[in-house]
């Protein structure tokens, strides 16, 4: 079969979740010779050197999110100052995407797109770039905005809804991601329910050889990766552990991820913690950070997925996630992790798993066990390419 030309639509060059995720779709797409992908960047960055390394065309074009958080604070006056700026603030952003539609859908043209594939709900110029190429638009979704983010839409939530009722397709990597969109969704046989794939079962079968010898070692490692960012849950996990190096003093926790650490790290240091807590930064690749710790934290609110949750379970580590978003769709609480609602349950399910070696491991290998079944690069591609048979006539 004849590879299908598909222009994909990224708004940022960092290797996060959606960048990784979208990355491993590419390079398993076109080795398949399934897909001839051209990736339109909103900026230079990793990703773009990734796809240069992987030979996959690419061009930046500076266009803007149409989603940001609008914070409103003082007076009624000063709040109506505050909508008004907003506002205009968001007239400038349809400024500069409708001087650079021309560009991008230049840019599909030359590659022939048969499809536009958007790669996040914060991207609106992925409908009228669809519209202007008289191609289907097919609408990646993998975050919860409202909730997760507190994100506002310009143009009002009546706009978003028009848009994702005129894609051909929504693909939603979670059932939070489909209950969020409920109200505003296409009809239910153009929403498409596939999770990411985080890893190639090759990969798979060579991970998981370190989680026995966790257990050897005296220390108990707990680890939480993810962007600093108060919805990440960083200081909920570090007051936690607070309490429970308290009661276990060779427990270490590691914090792995990018962004504004500053009052956490400060908040160590009020603690006195220094020798007990580390901070990694951004990682490349997290799995061998996984391989020589005991338990993820999973402190997150409203997470859409949780590549990171899926990455931990292939590696035979034991989860604790927040009973929010679709980190219960991953974890059977009990048996491949344990959930918490509230800071006292996280303390007592980290000690359950400090005190109880045999249990923690346990629940690392069921949750190890249920990747190959959903959670697989080799998955994600074969749902892919069955949404874009269905939706891509050709």
């Amino acid at each position: 079969m004849k590879a299908r030309r598909i222009l994909y639509l990224t708004h940022y060059a960092e290797l996060y979740g959606a960048n990784r995720s979208l990355l491993d779709l590419l390079v398993a797409a076109k080795n398949t010779g399934a897909v001839e992908p051209f990736v339109v960047l909103a900026a230079d960055g990793p990703l773009c050197a990734e796809l240069r390394r992987t030979g996959i065309a690419h061009a930046v074009v500076p266009f803007v999110p149409w989603m940001h958080k609008r914070v409103f604070s003082g007076a009624a006056h000063h709040r109506l100052l505050q909508r008004m700026r907003f506002r205009r603030q968001a007239r400038e952003r349809d400024r500069i995407n409708n001087g650079l539609l021309p560009a991008i859908v230049e840019l599909g043209r030359r590659h022939g797109a048969q499809a536009i594939h958007t790669n996040s709900s914060v991207i609106g110029v992925g409908g009228p770039v669809a519209r202007a190429l008289g191609v289907p638009h097919l609408w990646h979704i993998r975050e919860l905005p409202f909730l997760h983010y507190g994100f506002s839409v310009d143009g009002g939530m009546s706009r978003y809804a028009r848009e994702l009722r005129q894609a051909r397709a929504v693909i939603a990597i979670s059932q939070a991601v489909v209950d969020d969109m409920r109200a505003l969704a296409p009809a239910s046989d153009r929403v498409h329910l596939l999770p990411d794939g985080v890893l190639s079962m090759a990969r798979w079968e060579q991970l998981g050889a370190a989680a026995g010898m966790r257990g050897e070692q005296q220390e108990f490692h707990f680890l939480l990766a993810a962007l600093f960012h108060p919805s990440k849950g960083q200081a909920e996990a570090l007051e936690a552990f607070a309490g429970v190096h308290k009661r276990y003093p060779h427990t270490r926790l590691c914090f792995a991820g990018s962004g504004r650490s500053a009052d956490i790290q400060a908040m160590v240091d009020r603690m006195g913690l220094g020798d007990a807590v580390r901070f990694a930064g951004f990682v490349d690749d997290i799995l061998p950070l996984m391989e020589r710790s005991h338990a993820l934290l999973q402190c997150s609110r409203h997470e859409a997925l949780g590549r990171v949750t899926l990455e931990a379970m292939a590696c035979a580590l034991p989860v604790i996630g927040h009973a929010s978003g679709a980190t219960p769709e991953l974890l059977v609480d009990g048996v491949t992790g344990l959930l918490y609602a509230r800071p006292e349950e996280l303390v007592e399910r980290m000690c359950s798993l400090v005190e109880d070696r045999r249990m923690a491991m346990r629940m690392g290998q069921a949750g190890r066990a249920a990747i190959p079944v959903r959670y697989t690069v080799e998955a994600m591609l074969e749902g892919t390419l069955a949404i874009y048979d269905r939706r891509i006539a050709g």
